[in-house]
């Protein structure tokens, strides 16, 4: 490799750790060549920039699993109380269901993109026991957020109440 690429790619490989592993930070030549890739990422439902490297020829490219991004967020919010805090407060009955489904997670103890069938299915149950399905448009919503269909979430709603 040239000096120019080498540099760009120990900042590409710096900018990789500091960011993490939500994301997948690349190297590319103008002809469109992978110099070097750090991360794993590459999924559906992400999003990409590809930035021009001032001193080089290559481009530097960015790629972020929006909803692994939106997940830890909605985590590190819900977690940030300090111990015997009153709980998060909702301002608008607009933001209940995200502040529902974060607080969900934070019980789970895990992103819902990393949670099994059998956490969703616990997610579903802890929503429920606080009602947040008896908001409007609720069950497409948590569908979405779980990648699931509406029938799946139902399944799961008539399984918790039965006490399977």
């Amino acid at each position: 490799m040239k000096p120019a690429v080498d540099a760009d790619v120990e900042f590409a490989a710096s900018l990789w750790a500091a960011l993490g592993p939500l994301y997948r930070v690349s190297v590319r030549t103008p002809e469109g060549a992978i110099e070097a890739a750090f991360g794993e990422f590459g999924g559906e439902g992400g999003s990409r920039m590809e930035i021009p490297l001032p001193r080089s020829t290559c481009s530097l490219v960015v790629e972020m699993d929006m909803a692994s991004v939106q997940a830890a967020d909605r985590m590190v919010h819900a977690l940030a109380r300090a111990p015997g805090q009153a709980p998060i407060e909702i301002p608008h009955l607009e933001h209940a269901l995200d502040g529902l489904i974060a607080a969900a997670e934070a019980h789970i103890g895990r992103p819902i993109a990393d949670m099994s069938r059998a956490e969703k299915q616990g997610l579903v149950k802890f929503l429920d026991e606080r009602g947040a399905f008896s908001l409007r448009k609720s069950v497409e919503a948590v569908a979405d957020i779980l990648g699931v269909s509406r029938f799946t979430v139902y399944n799961y709603l008539d399984a918790s109440r039965q006490g399977a």
